[in-house]
């Protein structure tokens, strides 16, 4: 075995408890679920959608009677930190045992915020990753028992079961980052009359994040453990495959891009840090989180679209293997060392988001190139993205990045 392959086969993996019902009448065992949680006082976490616009609640509340003792439906996109604490109130003074987030990102994420406050009875800036300048951050250990989750899905997102959150702050940061790996699910539910509920629009947002993942995972394929490669070539396969047919409302296809999620959060536990996977996709997401916090309105799945590319143009030379394995997903073999490769990928990767319905600039958005600045100084305060300050070296590369996705040159 040689040094290359001797160090991919060098890792530590974990694996969490975790119960996933999936198809026809997976909502059903919802209530075996609580019985064995021992929980009888649930509550209910939603957005205001959910609650009126759909039958998921009533019939959440009819299959586990007895077991509900109230409903929250006030998250927002992008779980602000003020409807986080309002419900973390209401479930104190319901003394809850159990929370039930029903939704897509904002309500997962916003769920496990709720539970670590409840559990270490702190302000959210106590319990936030601290980040200090020019020193990578640290994320706060937060030891206090948390109550269970159950997640019920209406869109595929890799926040169905980690352990990992962020909320919207207005304050002196366009976010707050939490981790307490007790606050991960007991079970997830992909049911179709779950997932039927949510609207095309927001159904193909959160699965493009999904399906954006997958490629971009698929640049760092050849430098992971055999674990993570697997996780990793089938969550792509499943995505690339479902995300069209999402368009026929497809439940089959929804989920199976449930299940691409899932198999990217196995990726991470299997050590594959899947956000910080390469210098690209680090690059694309923090600065698609800095435009969804800090322009309200703009999804991070439309960052996603439009900062890939542009990225992969500005520092695609500095990995080309990274690069070159985008390529071969992409369906193009041109050798690494090819000065056009990084153009080539990119205008393959602006034809594919294209065909998918996704813009891949933000010139129709209300932003100016005087807004790059302030981008590029959120991008680089997201731990997942950069944790070890890589992306302070490139912050030069980009800032360009972003500028010619706001303005196209």
């Amino acid at each position: 075995m040689n040094d290359h392959d001797l160090a991919r086969h060098t890792f530590d993996a974990r694996n969490y408890p975790l119960r996933i019902h999936s198809g026809t009448g997976a909502l059903a065992a919802l209530p075996k679920e609580l019985e064995r949680l021992g929980a009888s006082r649930a509550l209910i976490l939603c957005g205001r959608s959910v609650r009126e616009k759909t039958h998921l609640v009533q019939r959440i509340e009819e299959l586990c009677a007895g077991r509900i003792a109230g409903v929250f439906a006030g998250i927002s996109e992008g779980a602000p930190a003020e409807s986080i604490e309002e419900a973390a109130r209401i479930a104190g003074e319901l003394n809850a045992d159990a929370l039930i987030p029903i939704g897509a990102g904002s309500v997962i994420k916003g769920g496990r915020v709720v539970a670590m406050l409840l559990g270490e009875g702190r302000p959210l800036l106590e319990l936030a990753t601290e980040h200090r300048n020019d020193q990578p951050p640290v994320s706060r250990r937060l030891m206090a028992p948390k109550i269970p989750i159950l997640n019920v899905l209406t869109a595929p997102t890799s926040g169905q079961n980690r352990g990992g959150s962020a909320v919207r702050y207005h304050g002196t940061a366009h976010h707050l980052e939490f981790f307490d790996p007790k606050t991960r699910p007991h079970a997830v539910f992909w049911d179709p009359e779950a997932l039927a509920t949510a609207p095309l629009s927001l159904m193909r947002s959160t699965s493009f994040e999904v399906y954006w993942w997958a490629l971009m995972c698929m640049g760092a394929i050849d430098t992971v453990n055999p674990l993570v490669q697997s996780s990793r070539k089938h969550a792509w396969t499943l995505a690339y495959d479902a995300y069209p047919r999402l368009q026929n409302g497809d439940a089959a296809a929804q989920i199976d891009l449930c299940a691409a999620a899932l198999l990217q959060n196995r990726d991470e536990e299997d050590g594959g840090r899947p956000w910080s996977s390469q210098l690209l996709a680090r690059a694309a997401y923090a600065s698609s989180v800095a435009l969804f916090n800090g322009f309200p309105g703009v999804t991070q799945s439309r960052g996603y679209a439009a900062f890939g590319p542009n990225m992969v143009r500005e520092l695609g030379a500095l990995v080309p293997q990274v690069t070159y394995n985008l390529g071969l997903a992409l369906g193009i073999d041109v050798a690494a060392t090819n000065p056009k490769l990084p153009e080539l990928v990119a205008d393959a990767m602006t034809k594919l988001f294209s065909d998918l319905g996704w813009p891949t600039s933000l010139a129709d958005c209300d932003l100016a190139i005087s807004d790059a600045p302030k981008l590029l100084k959120f991008a680089v305060r997201n731990y997942n993205a950069n944790h070890d300050r890589l992306l302070d070296r490139h912050s030069d590369a980009i800032l360009r990045g972003i500028e010619r996705t706001i303005k196209p040159i």
